[in-house]
């Protein structure tokens, strides 16, 4: 029996997956330890990617070509897969035109899509580490996997992926937890869908109960302008692991535009937006070039979760081509789906602020002054900040325009004109992040008085450092959606899965950071895992890199408590000393801070409202917004078979206007049985209308 996209993965699925992984991150030991699982992750991504074109048929319709290059290769030498098929194909196969590709390559090859995004395209990994020799074990267990995964989703890999790549990136730092699919129907239905309503509602003058309904009803010139309007429509995921929920938004975006042209189209396809027109061959693909350009936006702070991102949707995309020659206009992700920490940044920059700056009070006239944010942004930013901003869209557009071009004309001096934009987009990106990053160490360590333990210096602490905010990897919301902050208020949905837990050191990322320090004291991190104290009690160098490790989660959440940005999350009840700080409520408030006014929310996270420590948190959402649901759920009912019992989650929706009128709370009792999809279904529907 195939899979579904919204069906768990078998458990030798799982299994074949996570051995896949690990054979590649084991291959590459001569990297540095916190190298090897993002290039692992970039390699394996490749080649999922060469197996979803071959189930195509767009690689000379061979539907086992690369296991069959695979063969080929090992008959000329052994361990040549790596240096002789994957690499020749990725960095001068599908990235090049054709008539850039050696000759030696397009027989070897055979005719191969020109695919000028995707996953195919050459990153700083591939800088550093594609030169080292990898051997052919490394990759058997991947291409047995997808071989697997081929024949359970026949229709698409992408079927077989969503829930299994959600687990895994979950399964990181915490439970390997799988959005059950009635319970990711209902937030999509509760933002997407709704919002949809919002803007029929101004459009017609009346609310209609659903989708459904208002699809019945609307009238062609109706149904043109509400698609107009659903194409201006942004979601974003701040926290989007996988990807599994954008690629669900994606899905229920591109039904709605579909339904909606049907309507439109019965008297005249001249109310139709070019975007929704429906070509003689394809009748998805602008919809979904349009929507994974425009509409999508995800940030991690994960790598190896930005780069699985990042495939889904591209996965998505081939999908709905028909046609090797469409892969060319698939929409470059790596401007959508970004990576860094979507807690610390800049949220606005505004140009009144950069003076407001004092000098650090008590400094001594023999130290050096540090610069007014004024003068920290000369001459980029003080006084030409809107030049930039304005020269980074403009450089932008060049660059999507120009890719798209290559689907019309594909000519080598459109692609390289391509590359030089992207190339002077990342320049200017580069320039202002360190910019701005400077501007937030100025705050951090002048305003905030933040300071770092030091284990191994002569004091207890030491000043914050811009190495330290560089080790954060902050996202300057300000910068990178100006516009959309500025201009429209906000994203008009959020959409996402908050990261679990609290702010503190964990053991899986001190040995993922330290994994050399590890090798180096030949101590395996499952000894760490299991016996922490006695090995930091034995070992000094260990004890120091963990008191390090933690140092860097003290300053942070000295941050985010001293900061204005988290006045809700970061306070305890009124008289009482704030407790500990978690991901997931500071995650909320500044998806309140990015969602425009009227904007809908749909969000999974730790449960917090029955909580005592989350008053501050509780009074704000119910003065300022309008929660429809918070409904606390619990693994007691097995709605995770592999995670443990008391695995709980908090599934809250609403609208950024307020005040909440009566309770929105509602706790899942404890069936005696594990419930299926359709019995979660069910039960879904019956606690949340009469919340709602």
């Amino acid at each position: 029996m195939g899979l579904t996209a919204e069906q768990p993965p078998s458990p030798a699925l799982a299994a074949g997956f996570h051995h896949s992984w690990q054979a590649l991150v084991s291959a590459l030991g001569t990297l540095p330890g916190d190298q090897r699982l993002p290039y692992a992750t970039l390699l394996l991504t490749r080649l999922i990617a060469v197996a979803a074109l071959q189930q195509r048929g767009y690689l000379s319709g061979d539907e086992w070509y690369l296991h069959n290059q695979f063969g080929q290769s090992q008959q000329r030498e052994l361990d040549g897969f790596f240096s002789q098929v994957l690499q020749p194909l990725c960095q001068q196969g599908f990235t090049l035109p054709t008539e850039e590709r050696p000759p030696a390559l397009r027989q070897r090859f055979g005719p191969l899509p020109f695919l000028p995004t995707g996953p195919f395209r050459f990153t700083e990994l591939d800088q550093r580490w594609g030169h080292i020799p990898l051997p052919d074990a490394a990759f058997e267990p991947a291409l047995n996997w997808l071989a697997d995964l081929a024949a359970a989703a026949p229709m698409g890999l992408d079927a077989g992926l969503g829930m299994l790549l959600e687990q895994a990136v979950n399964g990181h730092d915490g439970a390997d937890l799988a959005t059950p699919a009635p319970l990711l129907g209902a937030l999509c239905d509760r933002t997407i869908h709704a919002t949809l309503l919002d803007r029929a509602e101004a459009l017609i003058g009346r609310r209609h109960r659903s989708t459904e309904q208002l699809l019945k009803e609307l009238s062609p010139a109706e149904a043109g302008a509400l698609l107009s309007e659903l194409g201006q429509l942004t979601l974003l995921d701040p926290a989007c692991g996988s990807g599994r929920f954008l690629v669900a938004a994606l899905n229920h975006l591109m039904e709605l535009a579909q339904d909606l042209r049907a309507i439109a189209t019965q008297t005249s396809t001249k109310t139709v937006p070019t975007w929704a027109k429906s070509s003689a061959n394809n009748p998805t693909l602008g919809i979904y070039q349009h929507l994974a350009t425009h509409a999508l936006y995800g940030l991690d702070l994960w790598p190896p979760a930005v780069e699985l991102a990042r495939l889904r949707l591209w996965l998505a995309g081939v999908q709905h081509t028909t046609q090797p020659t469409e892969l060319t206009i698939l929409p470059d992700l790596t401007l959508t789906i970004l990576q860094g920490n979507a807690l610390v940044g800049l949220v606005r920059v505004d140009d009144e602020r950069f003076d407001q700056v004092q000098p650090r009070r008590g400094a001594k006239a023999s130290e050096p002054a540090i610069p007014l944010q004024g003068n920290l942004l000369q001459p980029l930013i003080a006084d030409s900040y809107q030049s930039v901003l304005a020269e980074r869209q403009v450089r932008l557009e060049h660059y999507r325009s120009q890719t798209q071009l290559l689907a019309e004309v594909g000519s080598v001096p459109a692609y390289a004109q391509a590359d030089f934009l992207r190339d002077r987009l990342d320049e200017l990106n580069a320039i202002a992040q360190s910019k701005l990053t400077h501007l937030l160490w100025s705050e951090g360590s002048q305003q905030l008085g933040l300071r770092v333990p030091d284990p191994a210096g002569d004091r207890p602490t030491r000043p914050l450092s811009q190495a330290d905010i560089d080790a954060a990897q902050p996202f300057h919301w300000g910068f990178y959606f100006h516009q959309r902050l500025r201009d429209q208020g906000g994203f008009d949905i959020v959409l996402s899965h908050f990261p679990r837990g609290a702010i503190e050191a964990t053991q899986t990322g001190f040995v993922e950071r330290y994994a050399s320090l590890f090798e180096q004291k030949n101590v395996a991190p499952s000894t760490f895992r299991h016996n922490r104290q006695p090995v930091l009690t034995i070992d000094p160098d260990l004890t120091q890199a963990w008191a390090e490790y933690r140092g860097q989660f003290t300053w942070l959440s000295n941050y985010l408590r001293r900061s204005d940005q988290y006045p809700h999350s970061s306070s305890g009840p009124e008289g009482q000393s704030p407790g500990r700080l978690f991901w997931s409520r500071l995650f909320l408030e500044r998806s309140l801070q990015l969602l425009r006014p009227g904007g809908r929310c749909g969000v999974l996270l730790d449960p917090f409202w029955a909580q005592s420590n989350s008053a501050p948190l509780r009074h704000w959402l119910q003065r300022y917004t309008d929660l429809a649901t918070v409904l606390d759920l619990s693994n007691h009912q097995k709605l995770w078979p592999d995670a443990p019992s008391r695995t709980t989650l908090c599934a809250l929706w609403l609208r950024h206007q307020g005040p909440t009128q009566g309770s929105p709370y509602a706790a899942y009792a404890k069936p005696d049985n594990a419930l299926d999809s359709a019995a979660l279904g069910g039960v879904l529907q019956r606690l949340v209308h009469p919340a709602e």
